[in-house]
């Protein structure tokens, strides 16, 4: 595995921006054959994102491999993200609700999901000079570790291994910084909170809430998303900050503020279901070991 991401960031530095995707199109295609079962996970998520009779549901598994494998190509090519490639590419929207929440002198949690390119999210504001870290799944191989983790701080972020994130994050968010989070999913699939989610019991994870709860930090919801009239560019949309509100019993507390970045989420997978990299039923919590 360690070699063959070698290889793909090797292709994609060499080619043209637009023949890197085709390339990763071409490759992920295989994916798409080779997995049914993920392709079964696929079809059911998005029955209960569209219904059971939209016609993107026959279509779209194929859309949502093609754009995880231009995810990919960005993520290879972190050292081409500057403040040119910003400028260029990325169109940022209501900015000022990141800056509005730092004013409170207690730091940000970013939230973001599996959706358009989470990558971005981080490193965009890494590059235009925010305090930026990044809780970050740390792989069982060291040197696929390693190389995740580089690409990360080409950008400038400061990687936050999950096994140590708490504290970090606690010394970060004192510091007035920047931690982002991905809310989308538990990986541990025991020690999350279930919500409502697309009119389903999910298994949220339980960290952004606790977090903001425990440091008065805002949880801005954010996302980088592909702009359907050209695969270069993105949309960076930022949306209200959700402050913590303490009613005197925490499970209530940490249920309301995880429900409504939930809701965040979950408008942005109605708008954009093509983008969502979820490739098992949302709905069933399951233990994800990273290779």
């Amino acid at each position: 595995m360690y070699l063959l991401y070698r290889f793909g960031q090797w292709i994609a530095l060499i080619l043209p921006h637009r023949f890197a995707y085709r390339a990763a199109i071409f490759l992920t295609s295989f994916k798409y054959l080779l997995c049914p079962g993920e392709r079964k996970a696929m079809h059911k998520n998005l029955e209960v994102i569209l219904g059971k009779d939209h016609p993107g549901i026959k279509k779209y598994p194929r859309q949502i491999y093609a754009n995880f494998g231009r995810y990919l190509v960005d993520f290879f090519r972190a050292q081409r993200i500057d403040k040119k490639f910003i400028d260029k590419y990325i169109k940022i929207e209501n900015i000022e609700y990141i800056d509005n929440a730092l004013k409170k002198g207690k730091g940000v949690i970013g939230l973001t999901a599996h959706l358009g390119n989470w990558e971005l999210c981080a490193q965009i504001l890494a590059r235009l000079g925010y305090k930026m870290n990044a809780i970050a799944l740390t792989h069982k191989h060291s040197k696929i570790d390693e190389f995740f983790s580089k690409q990360r701080e080409l950008s400038g972020i400061n990687v936050v291994p999950v096994g140590v994130s708490i504290r970090r994050c606690f010394a970060a968010l004192r510091k007035n910084e920047i931690v982002g989070i991905l809310g989308d999913r538990d990986f541990s699939a025991e020690n999350g909170i279930y919500v409502d989610f697309l009119n389903h019991s999910f298994m949220a994870p339980l960290g952004p809430a606790v977090l903001s709860l425990r440091t008065g930090a805002a949880i801005v919801p954010a996302f980088v998303v592909r702009d359907g009239k050209d695969e270069r560019y993105f949309r960076y949309i930022f949306t209200e900050p959700i402050y913590p509100e303490k009613s005197g019993d925490e499970q209530k507390d940490i249920r309301y503020i995880t429900s409504k970045y939930i809701g965040v989420i979950e408008k942005f997978v109605k708008l954009y279901p093509q983008q969502w990299f979820v490739f098992h039923e949302f709905w069933k919590a399951e233990k994800v070991e990273i290779l």
